[in-house]
């Protein structure tokens, strides 16, 4: 695989080559966003010397200059020793590559750090360290974003600007505050100014660690795994969910293999178990406000405790996902019972201020009979909630050969935005190899340029999308594409992680202001960048 990256970017370096020396000289913003390019490319790829002469090359070169090289001028920016290395760099890497592709990719469990904060300088070094020590870091530059992030992707800890909050709306201070409690999620609150008043206010409010800048990286880590470690503890020994009275997700597989016991043993003869989605409940939470979504969730769970048999087992698997175990039960006697809790809940009134609005909820089965893994069971219930969702919502549907095929063809979309082919190409063939993104099928679709790609016919309202934007493209500014796009989209069902190689902050603060997701710097793991899409849209769209 790396031998056709070596000759694409053999043949983009000859090919520029060729163009300059036609025209003898270029303009100094043309070499810049060549070796722009070259750098982000090449480090991706893993061809590091490479990538560390175009770096010099580009401290060398102002991003916007007027200046007209010559031939001698731009030419010493090609080497001798520079094509050397990339060779054998490139042949390293085919032998890495023939291993690679033996191995599948595989889920980590990385720690999920939110960082609310609005100095990007400190969120640009931060997020880096953090990710080189295997934590996984969201980012906002505003209290109103980061609780929506909080909501959706349920992280394990917040860092919060001290100053940002205590300048924040006070509605938005104490539901972070209420659901942090609830949640026992640790909250690390940072200041460039720490006074006692401030050490004091924020100790009022319940946070228990407040620390100053510039942070300790000697310390920070080891502070960090203290604070997830007795969080953890903690969560581990209790057993209900705080918010609606459910299992928590950590009794699921005891309970399922507890029933599973009883098939193999003969004490009964089927069990099944359910999965269950309330449906568009983002909505609900963008529409109303997320303490009345959770006057739904709390509504919803209290509908099946008070119906259910005693043996059955209600467990909050996350966020509004739900699931039942119903031992002894049959398909046709799970769908009754389910029938009994649509109709009781949907017929449920809830009000936000003088706001009227019901919710319905979706049902993927499966039913086993003898000794299985929890894991196929879990999978073959969310493929028939998937399918479910996806043709309808408010039914329920049981799993089987016809659902498993239809599957196939339902994916979801991954889109790449960059004017760089070679990584273009790399991402499509690595994912297509994959052939999954977040659990799902994946469809891939590149775009050299934002023009092009914002008057695609690529969007289908309804489908899930994971976006890569490039920062620096012709035509139109990735940071313009963003906007354009949120304004003609919004933010519900695409996620948009900005891909940049440039020095400073400046493109990293206006990208998160503007809504983008995440953000990732050039040159990047391929295989990493992989993982790391996994979890967000495992938790986004879960």
């Amino acid at each position: 695989m790396s031998t056709k990256y070596q000759e694409m970017l053999n043949k983009r370096i000859e090919q520029t080559v060729m163009e300059w020396s036609a025209k003898d000289a270029v303009t100094e913003d043309e070499c810049y966003r060549f070796f722009h390019g070259l750098k982000g490319t090449a480090g991706t790829i893993g061809l590091m010397d490479l990538s560390e002469q175009a770096e010099r090359a580009l401290s060398e070169l102002n991003e916007d200059g007027t200046k007209v090289l010559t031939g001698s001028e731009w030419r010493r920016f090609f080497t001798d020793e520079q094509t050397v290395a990339f060779v054998q760099q490139a042949a390293a890497l085919d032998r890495v590559d023939v291993l690679d592709e033996q191995l599948e990719d595989q889920s980590e469990d990385i720690p999920f750090i939110l960082m609310i904060e609005r100095d990007v300088e400190f969120i640009t070094r931060m997020k880096g360290f953090l990710e080189e020590h295997d934590f996984q870091v969201i980012t906002t530059v505003n209290l109103s974003k980061g609780l929506e992030h909080y909501y959706d992707l349920s992280p394990d800890l917040l860092i919060v600007d001290l100053d940002l909050l205590s300048e924040g709306e006070e509605h938005l201070i104490s539901e972070m505050m209420k659901k942090a409690r609830k949640d026992l999620t640790p909250i690390v609150l940072v200041s460039s100014e720490l006074t006692d008043e401030k050490r004091i206010a924020a100790y009022e409010t319940g946070v228990l660690d407040v620390i100053g800048k510039p942070i300790n990286e000697n310390i920070i880590i080891p502070f960090l795994k203290n604070r997830l470690f007795q969080r953890n503890m903690l969560l581990g020994q209790i057993r209900n969910d705080f918010l609606t009275g459910a299992l928590k997700r950590d009794c699921l597989d005891q309970e399922v293999l507890h029933v599973t016991k009883k098939i193999a043993e003969g004490e009964m003869d089927s069990a099944v178990f359910a999965m269950i989605d309330l449906d568009h409940f983002k909505q609900v939470n963008d529409s109303y406000g997320h303490p009345a979504g959770d006057e739904v969730l709390k509504a919803f769970a209290k509908v099946i405790m008070n119906t259910k048999d005693p043996a059955d087992r209600l467990i909050r698997f996350g966020g509004e996902e739900f699931s039942v175990i119903l031992p002894g039960a049959t398909y046709e006697e799970a769908e009754k019972k389910i029938g009994v809790w649509r109709e009781t809940f949907n017929q449920q009134v809830f009000t936000a201020g003088e706001q009227e609005f019901s919710v319905e909820f979706s049902a993927g089965l499966h039913e086993w009979h003898h000794a299985v893994h929890v894991k196929e069971i879990l999978e073959c219930a969310d493929k028939s909630l998937y399918y479910a969702k996806e043709n309808g919502r408010n039914c329920t549907v049981r799993y089987s050969e016809v659902i498993r095929l239809q599957l196939a063809t339902e994916q979801m979309m991954l889109i790449v935005v960059d004017d760089d082919e070679l990584v273009r190409e790399m991402l499509k063939d690595h994912f297509e190899r994959r052939g999954k993104v977040g659990g799902r099928s994946v469809d891939v679709k590149t775009y050299s340029n934002g023009v092009d790609f914002l008057q695609g016919d690529w969007y289908v309202a309804g489908k899930k999308y994971m976006i890569l934007l490039d920062g620096m493209m012709p035509k139109m500014d990735g940071i313009e594409v963003l906007a354009k796009l949120r304004e003609a989209y919004g933010t519900r069902n695409i996620l948009v992680s900005m891909l940049t190689a440039r020095q400073g902050d400046q493109e990293v603060e206006r990208a998160l202001g503007l809504g983008a997701d995440d953000y990732m710097v050039k040159p990047f793991n391929v295989r990493e960048v992989a993982s790391r899409i996994d979890r967000m849209m495992e938790r986004m769209f879960s």
